[in-house]
């Protein structure tokens, strides 16, 4: 009689496991897009001269979004967490990254 082999190798994603990468990623991501959001109303309020102080919580907020895009592509690897906190985290970052590179490239420019 023959056995029946399964295969132990299997790929088998769980709906219950949740990287902490992942998770660092999206809370990183989502205090990115808050904190350009507050940074947004706090230069409106002042007509658009803001500090030194905001440029610098820009830069922060830039290195913590290349941080969380790190770590969000980092999750990847594992392959048995679930996919849709890595994709969150992934996107926010993303975002936050993409408005950093054009706040930075308009004051490039109208600095010429």
């Amino acid at each position: 009689m023959k056995r029946n082999r399964r295969k132990t190798f299997a790929y088998r994603p769980s709906d219950r496991i949740v990287s902490r990468e992942s998770i660092i990623s999206v809370v990183l991501g989502a205090a990115g897009i808050l904190g350009y959001y507050l940074l947004l109303l706090g230069s409106v309020k002042t007509g658009g001269t803001s500090g030194v102080l905001s440029g610098a919580i820009g830069w922060i907020l830039t290195a913590l979004a290349a941080l969380g895009l790190y770590l969000g592509v980092r999750s990847m690897e594992n392959t048995a967490a679930v996919m849709k906190w890595k994709i969150i985290g992934l996107v926010c970052n993303g975002i936050v990254l993409a408005v950093s590179i054009i706040v930075f490239v308009i004051g490039l420019i109208t600095m010429i």
